[in-house]
């Protein structure tokens, strides 16, 4: 009898010690788990850092001197390129469709001139990141001396925002003489988007 309760003590005594390697196991691979978990989602927030797009709109104007007149340009001052999805321009608080808008309601001011700039189209295009290299674009450009002091001083008058993404549809809006772009969760088209 003496034995039976030896032999049932020394099994029960395995029994509590595999209960306890078992969970001992379970906890540690739950921690393992947890652990690659971080770091999946470190290594996720990393790539995104890596391709990190910062679009900022600015403007060079000169009155005189061999660099005379003005420039609208957009920039990618990030690391990864900028995918525009949305333009919205506003002059005066009333959407357009076109620069020639802009530069032709600038120019009935100065009847009689044929001033000329040079215009580029912001939707749809991929700008790509400004590292080591000029890569910006140049939305309006004119060396017309009365066109770009034209340009110049409706500044205020003028409202672009730019709404792009990232390769991993990060999303963003520069604004038009704002410094830092405001996060958002998409871009959406409107009525009113810019087309060139």
């Amino acid at each position: 009898m003496e034995g039976q309760a030896t032999e049932a003590s020394a099994a029960a005594g395995r029994s509590r010690i595999a209960q306890w390697s078992a969970l001992t196991a379970l906890g540690i691979s739950a921690l393992a788990l947890a652990v690659g978990a971080y770091q999946t989602r470190l290594m996720q927030t990393q790539a995104r850092a890596s391709v990190w797009p910062y679009v900022v709109i600015g403007f060079n104007y000169a009155d005189s001197g061999e660099r005379q007149g003005f420039e609208l340009h957009v920039e990618n001052n990030g690391v990864g390129p900028a995918v525009v999805q949305s333009t919205l321009v506003k002059l005066d608080g009333k959407p357009v469709k076109h620069w020639e808008e802009v530069v032709g309601a600038l120019k009935e001011r100065h009847e009689g001139e044929s001033a000329q700039a040079s215009l580029a189209g912001l939707h749809g295009i991929v700008i790509p990141p400004s590292t080591n290299r000029d890569t910006d674009v140049p939305a309006i450009h004119t060396t017309d001396a009365a066109l770009g002091k034209a340009l110049y001083e409706a500044r205020e008058r003028l409202s672009i925002d730019i709404c792009y993404c990232s390769i991993y549809d990060d999303c963003w809006i520069a604004h038009w003489l704002q410094r830092k772009p405001e996060p958002v969760s998409s871009c959406h088209e409107t009525a009113d988007e810019f087309d060139y």
